[in-house]
């Protein structure tokens, strides 16, 4: 083929590897932009799933609650609702939410069943420690409700948390 007819044959853009270039640049662009998009649809469902149900977290392997702080604070408003502090006595008589029993883990069995009328009349019992690193909380509930009670509550952040956002408390260091 001569140069002349080299430089008057149809040019077809859709071809050669310029025109490849750009087919699989936009074919990655389709593709990054469905996932952004996927991607944003997941994070909104998530965060309105949060806003429907602050309470929907439950504690691994059950269906206690757990609360967080405006959750708890609600149900201390209720007359009806329990509070558990079992944390050792020395600590609850240092300071407790305003309103709460002292009811340490270790002494759970041994005083269970003088409480036990009082709780089942409860329609909330909301068992707190120190904070979400002490397991007291966890195992009081677990047998809480091996007892029957199935309104126990767990609030994993306890006491630390409560007196950090200034709720309600009393006792010597109150």
């Amino acid at each position: 083929m001569s140069h002349l007819a080299a430089e008057l044959a149809p040019r077809h853009p859709a071809t050669g590897p310029t025109a490849m270039r750009l087919r699989n640049f936009i074919h990655i662009l389709m593709v990054s932009g469905a996932l952004a998009a996927y991607s944003f649809w997941v994070l909104s469902a998530r965060e309105n799933d949060k806003a429907s149900s602050a309470t929907a977290e439950t504690f691994p392997g059950t269906d206690i609650p757990l609360l967080n702080a405006a959750d708890a604070e609600a149900l201390w408003r209720q007359p009806s609702t329990i509070f558990l502090d079992v944390r050792p006595a020395p600590d609850y008589e240092f300071g407790h939410v305003k309103g709460a029993l002292s009811l340490p883990l270790e002494e759970l069995d041994d005083r269970f069943s003088r409480l036990k009328p009082q709780l089942e009349r409860a329609e909330a019992i909301v068992v707190y420690c120190k904070n979400s690193d002490c397991g007291k909380s966890y195992w009081s509930a677990l047998h809480l409700r091996k007892q029957g009670l199935k309104q126990v509550r767990i609030y994993p952040n306890g006491w630390y948390e409560w007196c950090r956002f200034e709720l309600p408390i009393t006792g010597q260091g109150s």
